[in-house]
């Protein structure tokens, strides 16, 4: 089916500009998501020595409570009140840094997890046990998938894809009852070649056929990955299966936790609170901590429904739509609709999401609002674009970081070394391989910035916002654009009954 029969007409569009609050009183008071009304910042994908990381449990810790750190926020002051509040440890096919004594925090919601599979992974959260992969031996299939997402699910837990376009290790299992997607690993451009057609026969040929919402998925190329990982959200949406957008840092070493950043309302600060709120689909992923912030209400039937929620479908065809941002300066901000495909074998040639409406910020928030026609299926998720350069950035400043961005963009799948290579003109060299040599009055704005947190062999380098944008660049057709991506929401779906 067409957007054009599932979004019948665009009625109204219009942009306000709001309140900031009193940024004396509180440096997060005019903030869109707070705290205060359950909005939780958090990673969910990272490693330490318990697996492939190359920082002890310890160490991966206090880089996550190390954004709030006095020396760090005097530096960088945007990130007062704004570091993280969850994380969660998923090592490869173990549990164990759950049990390691290191894994505590005051402050931090931590997350029992495991990076789960072999071939294909995925995230687990908020186990209380490791989830085999494959406990018969015999190669993982997707019988293992449907157990471990039950397993999972039986401990309390959430279960989500991981990197599932990345070239080396990808997911085109047909999978069913998961939670969430990991759709932003790393920086969005960030190691992002895309899955081929090839690569596709390739797996198929070991493993089966292919989901056709990933065979779907596969035919849009040019934007990486993480962009084949959205349209793959968008095809299991048309079909039907409506779960939360994630990200994840997949720190291993070199860049911190955080980047990007996944939020989560939670109707409680703790495990539970930060599960349900992935269950509910009430989540968005920005590119960093302190990047743009995200809220979606839907006016439907006299009811307000919120960013994730799947709406009943009842005898108006017509909702409210507004989508609001904050932390934007001069964005994009786009929503994005789509419809209901009958069957599987439509999707091979029906259309994905498509550009319902979009404005660009003169400042740094406001709202998008339009009132849209409805059938049973329709559906649609905010993005943000923010410009690929900080303003003010003089034009070889602009020719620099451009070129940087698309050494980035063309980094191969899992080529550390390249990426190391590429961003090493940017670090101070005396300290990679010496982290108790940081300094942060050493600190300088055009540099990656050592941070403290890391004093032992190969140091973590946090990324000034210049260089954030650079890592997160938005592509078309292989190049980077004049775009990066600053977030991305949980869709809205309407359903002939609730779901």
């Amino acid at each position: 089916m067409s957007l054009a029969l599932v979004l019948l007409s665009l009625l109204a569009c219009t942009r306000d500009v709001e309140d900031t609050g009193d940024p004396t009183a509180d440096p997060t008071a005019g903030d869109l998501t707070r705290r205060e009304d359950g909005w939780l910042r958090g990673d969910l994908h990272m490693h330490s020595t318990w697996s492939d990381g190359w920082d002890d449990v310890a160490t991966v810790v206090a880089i996550a409570e190390s954004l709030e750190d006095p020396t760090f926020v005097a530096a960088h002051p945007e990130y007062e009140g704004r570091g993280l509040d969850f994380m969660a440890l998923t090592d490869h096919r173990t549990f164990d840094a759950w049990s390691d004594p290191a894994y505590t925090s005051d402050r931090l919601i931590l997350l029992g997890g495991e990076e789960w599979g072999s071939s294909s992974h995925a995230g687990a959260w908020g186990i209380t046990a490791l989830v085999e992969h494959d406990p018969d031996g015999d190669g993982l299939d997707a019988g293992d998938i449907a157990r471990s997402i039950a397993e999972t699910h039986a401990q309390g837990g959430a279960f989500s894809p991981n990197h599932p376009f990345s070239p080396g290790i990808p997911f085109p299992w047909d999978v069913r009852g998961h939670d969430a997607i990991e759709v932003w690993n790393a920086g969005w451009s960030l190691m992002s070649q895309d899955v081929t057609q090839e690569t596709l026969v390739t797996w198929e040929a070991s493993h089966g056929p292919a989901s056709p919402m990933y065979r779907r998925a596969v035919q849009e190329r040019g934007g990486g990955s993480a962009y084949q990982s959205l349209k793959w959200y968008e095809a299991q949406l048309s079909r039907g299966i409506h779960v939360a957008l994630v990200g994840g840092s997949d720190r291993h070493a070199l860049l911190p936790v955080g980047s990007p950043t996944t939020w989560v309302q939670a109707d409680q600060p703790d495990i539970a609170g930060v599960i349900a709120g992935i269950k509910a689909r009430h989540t968005f992923v920005a590119r960093s901590p302190v990047g743009p912030q995200l809220a979606v209400e839907v006016d439907y039937l006299e009811r307000s429904y919120a960013m994730g929620d799947a709406i009943p479908l009842g005898d108006s065809a017509q909702a409210t739509v507004r989508v609001r941002v904050a932390r934007a300066q001069g964005a994009r901000v786009l929503l994005i609709a789509g419809g209901a495909v009958s069957s599987d074998e439509a999707l091979v040639d029906a259309p994905l999401g498509a550009v319902l409406v979009e404005e660009q910020l003169t400042g740094d928030r406001g709202t998008i609002e339009a009132t849209v026609a409805l059938t049973p299926g329709a559906w649609f998720y905010p993005l943000v674009l923010e410009p690929l350069f900080e303003e003010g950035a003089t034009a070889q400043q602009r020719e620099e970081l451009r070129a940087l961005a698309q050494t980035v963009a063309d980094v191969g799948d899992e080529s550390f070394l390249d990426l190391a290579s590429a961003l090493l003109p940017y670090v101070d060299t005396d300290v990679l391989w010496d982290g108790s040599q940081c300094d942060p009055d050493a600190w300088e704005p055009d540099q990656l910035q050592c941070m403290t947190a890391d004093a032992d062999g190969l140091a973590t380098f946090w990324a000034p916002d210049a260089y954030n944008r650079v890592l997160n660049a938005w592509t078309e057709d292989g190049q980077v654009t004049d775009w990066c991506v600053g977030a991305v929401g949980s869709a809205v779906r309407f359903a002939e009954v609730d779901r």
